[in-house]
C-alpha cells in the first residue's frame, strides 16, 4: 500500500525577529517528511535553505508539531511508532511505541497527541511522553487526514475509504457528527476563524466545504485532479489546493470560491503550509523531492528547495537562540 501523508501544517511557531536582536529571537523552521528517504529536513524559513537533516525509522508518514514548536511527531505506518524529535537539538530523542498502523497526527491545545489508524479505522488520543493511549474511537474505513480547529473544541478526521470525515469532541473523542463528502477525501485544514472545514477529495477532484457550526456541507468547489493537499492562508481569505497528477497550485478566493491563480510546482505536490508571516506558502512535491516557495500575493514560484526523495507532509516550528549568534544552532 502507498503511504500518503497528511497535510495538514500546524503552524506553531512564532515571528523571527532580525538578526542580533537583543532578546532570545524565534527562528522559524519548516520540518519536510520524506517518505522514501527515511529523513526529516529542516528548512529556515529566513534563508530557505537546508539547516539540517534528521534521519528517522523507515516509511514515515504524518508530521505535527506541538503548540509550543520546541517538538515535532512523526508517524511510521509499518512500524507503529512515533519519533519525536526534539526542535532545539535537531534530533529524534524518544520512539512512542503505539502500535497498529499510525497515519494522521495533530496536537491539542495541552499536546495530547491525536492519531488516525488507517487500518483499524480509529483515532486514538496518546500521551506524548509516554505513547499510553489515554482515549480510542472507531470511526469510517481508513483514516486518514487529521486536524483539531484552532480553539482546540474540535478533532475532525477524514475517512479515505468511507466518503465521510468524523467530527470528534476533543476532550471526550464523542463522535459529534459523520458528514458525507466527496469521494477518497485525504487531507483537510480548518479555516483560521475555525467556521470551515476544507476537505480535499482525491477521487472526485473536489474540495468539500464544512460548516463547524452547523455541521453540514455548505459548497463543494471543483479543483484540479487528484488533490492531495490544502491550507488557508492566515487571514482565511485564500486557500490553496494542491493538484497531484497535475503539479500545479490552485488558489482560491473563499468568498465566492473564484480562482486567483494557479502556479506550476514540482511532481505530484501534497502537503502546503503558510509561513507564519503569511508571506511564502511551502509545497511538498513527492515525486520530485523537492519543495516549492511561493510568494503569497502573486503565487509566483521563487525557489525550489531540493529536501529528499519522497517529499510528502510539513510542519512548521520555531527555535529560540541567544541574541547576538548572527546564526542558529546546527548539530
Amino acid at each position: 500500500m502507498r503511504w500518503r501523508s497528511l497535510l495538514v501544517a500546524l503552524a506553531a511557531s512564532l515571528l523571527a525577529m532580525p538578526a542580533r536582536a537583543t532578546q532570545a529571537e524565534a527562528v522559524p523552521l519548516i520540518f519536510v517528511c520524506n517518505q522514501d528517504a527515511a529523513t526529516i529536513s529542516v528548512v529556515d524559513m529566513r534563508t530557505d535553505e537546508i539547516a539540517a537533516t534528521i534521519p528517522v525509522a523507515f516509511s514515515p508518514a504524518g508530521i505535527a508539531a506541538d503548540r509550543s514548536g520546541g517538538t515535532i511527531y512523526v508517524t511510521h505506518p509499518e512500524r507503529g511508532e512515533i519519533s519525536v524529535i526534539d526542535v532545539g537539538k535537531r534530533q529524534v530523542v524518544r520512539l512512542l511505541q503505539v502500535g497498529g498502523t499510525p497515519f494522521g497526527i495533530a496536537v491539542s491545545q495541552d499536546d495530547t497527541l491525536f492519531v488516525s489508524d488507517w487500518n483499524n479505522n480509529t483515532v486514538t488520543a496518546i500521551d506524548p511522553q509516554t505513547g499510553k493511549v489515554l482515549r480510542k474511537v472507531s470511526v469510517g474505513h481508513a483514516p486518514a487526514g487529521i486536524v483539531t480547529s484552532p480553539q482546540g473544541a474540535l478533532v475532525i478526521v477524514a475517512n479515505r475509504e468511507a466518503n465521510s470525515i468524523t467530527v470528534l469532541n476533543a476532550a471526550t473523542l464523542a463522535v459529534a457528527a459523520t458528514i458525507p463528502v466527496g469521494r477518497a477525501p485525504f487531507a483537510l485544514t480548518v479555516s483560521p476563524d475555525g467556521t470551515r472545514v476544507y476537505v480535499a477529495n482525491v477521487q472526485s477532484s473536489d474540495v468539500s466545504v464544512i460548516s463547524t457550526r452547523t455541521l453540514r456541507a455548505e459548497a463543494r468547489i471543483d479543483v484540479g485532479h487528484m488533490p492531495y493537499g490544502l491550507a488557508t492562508s492566515l487571514d482565511g481569505r485564500r486557500l490553496l489546493v494542491a493538484s497531484q497528477s497535475t503539479g500545479v497550485i490552485t488558489v482560491f478566493d473563499t468568498d465566492d470560491f473564484s480562482i486567483i491563480a494557479t502556479q506550476k510546482v514540482g511532481r505530484f505536490p501534497e502537503g502546503v503550509a503558510v509561513s507564519p508571516d503569511g508571506r511564502k506558502a511551502y509545497v511538498a512535491n513527492w515525486f520530485s523531492g523537492d519543495v516549492s516557495v511561493l510568494d503569497m500575493a502573486s503565487a509566483r514560484e521563487l525557489k525550489r528547495i531540493v529536501t529528499g526523495g519522497g517529499a510528502r507532509s510539513l510542519a512548521i516550528a520555531a527555535v529560540a537562540h541567544a541574541a547576538g549568534s548572527g546564526a542558529e544552532h546546527r548539530p
